[in-house]
């Protein structure tokens, strides 16, 4: 059909007369219409098919008017169609059959054209007038359904209330939000007011009413009920209009459903401040807590406590077990955490339960506890002790029982420090210390603490630059043949010594370097270099003696480790059977099936194998069996008093004993007296080492060795003196 705005509009005109169509053309195209003529019913649907007409005037007197008439209305655009009937009958049930056919209105003949024209016209503005009507309605209710599907997407509803009436007014959402059916609980004041919160109802209401007294607006969040007791959280807001001419108030409002939002946003919190795995705070969390609690007792007077608790050997669970069996241990140290932790550990009691003591997650295998209490530094030793107890029990992982235990460090506010920051560093300090003094214990932190801290803390940054210059060196201390009185074996011990700080202690160096991982660097350069010294020896003095070199735990479980051994004695030209590893009982207590791959490949290739201070680490025997070792070295712990305590001389015998059921040879470590030397032979050992017979020397000194000094099996002065090797 023409547009509204179309400057002439067209009609159709259907009558089989010519000289009728040529009048009407002629009347109406002075009135201001285009026209189009069609002289049969066929012909007429065809020109309203293709022109769209705003008009047709019909003569129904010809044959088939009337179908004709039913016929463009039944087109997909002719249900609005203006269409002007001509008939030559006056009877009036010929008119309401033209209406009954579609006819909008209609003219008798003799036709007079003026009224044709005006009532042509007025069909076509009134058409016109409808379809925009239609259009705006159309409009309307598209906007009204957008907006519905906008506030049902939004999770909005709104609500009208017109106080002087009384009367309400809820949308769709409105309903579904406050979970009320609008068939059996229509909208009021009284069920908007009874579908908040029990817990909040009434503060709302109050501040709904005061708002509407006042003529201010509202916006505020609480949580609504619906009669299933399912809760939902809402954003209300509202203002209220004051009609000027009636002075009729009306208060218009808006509810947005935050239930989602409030459940993300607590997922995201969850994810920022708690731990995945153990649902504990995490150390952001922690920190914030902490900072409150400390201001709190700043204010009244009260101390904090932290204690931070780190699983002793856990790694080795991971890398024996896998990390599927160490987030199961997690999960359970921190249950017996929560349940080691009680109501009467802060003896001060603030409103909030979470207030008095926190439990965190804060790395892999670290905890912090936190105490809010009274001046009493004993109730913090005896939440330690019975937090190491439940920690000790052992647990079931996988099928197998694993005694893990733990060591803790703690800090008191006010005492060593006043924000959380130090207090979580100084608690950390005190925590190695505990772990370093023997695992499964508790250090409180001391002035001395922090001192040594900063010092290893400068060691390990000395360290990393000693290992790219090289600055280590070798010294060799002989292992001397208890029968033959010769040198069997030299061990590798390192050695660091700091311009102008003087030589570093190896058991001071060497821990820090296992706990940074540069133990790993370090010792290949050691075993590298021991090799190649042991070579040098072989060619210039010492044929046929071996090297004995430590390796660490952390490097016999690394798969790498045999090919580093196989490619260093290729390197250096050493043959395997002069090579001996020295493994401690702790890297046994680490055994796993990759640990146990690396010792038989090692044998294989020819490497002689020594279990270090045996008798210390309580390595179970079966390791004996199951371990190739050639050699086991008797800690020096039961030679020092050997001729003075017998149940250390009956050690030594057992030891002995054990040894020569398995076929190992014995070596007896720290012999610094004669009846040392003495006691030792006498108990069947095979090779002795210790001070008495040689104390740890660079190079050099080694290779003067053998063609300048002899070994003193006689006498009760320093081991070595010149003479030549017997």
């Amino acid at each position: 059909m023409n547009e509204p705005d179309s400057p002439r509009p067209l009609v159709l005109i259907v009558d089989k007369d010519d000289a009728t169509r040529a009048r009407a053309k002629e009347e109406l195209g002075a009135a201001g219409f285009r026209c189009q003529e069609a002289s049969s019913p066929p012909a007429a649907l065809q020109a309203f098919r293709n022109e769209r007409p705003g008009l047709v005037i019909l003569d129904v007197d010809d044959a088939d008017g009337f179908g004709i008439c039913r016929a463009l209305r039944a087109e997909p655009d002719g249900a609005e169609l203006p269409i002007l009937v001509v008939t030559s009958s006056r009877e009036e049930a010929d008119i309401e059959r033209a209406f009954a056919a579609g006819a909008s209105d209609f003219a008798t003949k003799p036709i007079r054209w003026p009224l044709v024209r005006h009532r042509s016209l007025f069909l076509v503005q009134a058409g016109e007038a409808f379809r925009r009507l239609q259009r705006t309605l159309i409009g309307l209710a598209e906007s009204e359904r957008r907006l519905s599907d906008a506030q049902r997407l939004a999770h909005v509803g709104n609500w009208q209330w017109l106080v002087e009436r009384d009367q309400m007014l809820w949308s769709d959402e409105t309903f579904t939000i406050l979970g009320h059916d609008r068939r059996t609980k229509p909208p009021s004041w009284s069920a908007l007011i009874d579908a908040i919160h029990p817990d909040e109802r009434a503060s709302v209401e109050k501040m709904l009413r005061a708002s509407v007294r006042a003529q201010r607006g509202w916006d505020i969040e609480h949580r609504v009920q619906n009669e299933r007791g399912e809760m939902r959280f809402v954003h209300h807001q509202g203002h209220v209009d004051i009609d000027p001419l009636s002075g009729e108030r009306r208060v218009l409002g808006t509810l947005q459903d935050m239930t989602d939002r409030r459940a993300n946003e607590e997922k995201i919190r969850r994810l920022a401040f708690f731990d995945s795995l153990t649902g504990l705070p995490n150390r952001r969390l922690l920190r914030e807590r902490l900072g409150r609690m400390l201001r709190y007792a700043r204010a009244h007077g009260r101390q904090v406590a932290v204690l931070f608790v780190d699983l002793d050997r856990f790694k080795w669970v991971n890398d024996s077990l896998g990390h599927a069996a160490g987030d199961r241990l997690l999960a359970e140290a921190s249950s017996r955490l929560v349940d080691s932790l009680r109501a009467t550990d802060g003896v001060y009691r603030t409103p909030r339960s979470d207030s008095n003591h926190v439990l965190s997650r804060v790395g892999g295998d670290e905890f912090v506890v936190t105490l809010l209490m009274q001046d009493d530094p004993e109730l913090v030793a005896k939440v330690a002790r019975r937090i190491l107890t439940a920690l000790a029990r052992p647990c079931s992982i996988e099928g197998k029982e694993i005694s893990v235990t733990a060591s803790v460090g703690i800090s008191l506010f006010p005492d060593d420090a006043g924000n959380p920051d130090t207090l979580m560093r100084f608690a950390d300090v005190a925590m190695y210390h505990a772990k370093s003094g023997g695992r499964s214990r508790y250090q409180f932190y001391t002035k001395e603490l922090s001192a040594r801290a900063d010092r290893a803390l400068l060691i390990q940054g000395a360290l990393r630059r000693a290992l790219e210059a090289r600055d280590f060196q070798l010294h060799y201390q002989p292992q001397i043949s208890a029968r033959s009185g010769r040198i069997a074996t030299l061990e590798a011990l390192i050695r660091w010594e700091v311009p102008g700080k003087g030589a570093i202690p190896p058991g001071e160096f060497i821990s820090i370097a296992e706990e940074t991982g540069l133990i790993e660097p370090l010792g290949a350069w050691a075993l590298e270099q021991a090799c190649r010294d042991c070579r040098r020896w072989q060619r210039e003095s010492l044929p046929g003696v071996g090297v004995a070199v430590n390796l660490s735990p952390l490097q016999l479980r690394k798969p790498e480790i045999v090919e580093l051994v196989r490619r260093t004695l290729e390197t250096t030209g050493l043959e395997p059977r002069f090579l001996e590893l020295e493994l401690t009982e702790t890297a046994l207590l680490q055994h796993t099936n990759e640990v146990a791959r690396n010792l038989d490949q090692l044998k294989e290739m020819g490497v002689r194998l020594a279990l270090d201070d045996f008798g210390t680490g309580y390595a179970s025997l079966s390791y004996l069996k199951r371990i190739p070792f050639d050699s086991l070295k008797i800690d020096r712990e039961f030679i020092r008093d050997l001729d003075n305590d017998a149940g250390d001389r009956a050690i030594v015998a057992a030891i002995v004993a054990i040894a020569r059921t398995f076929g190992l040879r014995v070596v007896a470590e720290g012999v610094e007296t004669a009846n040392h030397e003495r006691l030792v032979r006498e108990e069947g050992c095979d090779a002795m080492q210790g001070y008495r017979l040689g104390r740890p020397a660079p190079l050099a000194a080694t290779l003067r060795l053998g063609t300048h000094c002899g070994v003193s099996l006689d006498r009760g002065d320093v081991g070595l003196r010149p003479g030549r090797v017997r």
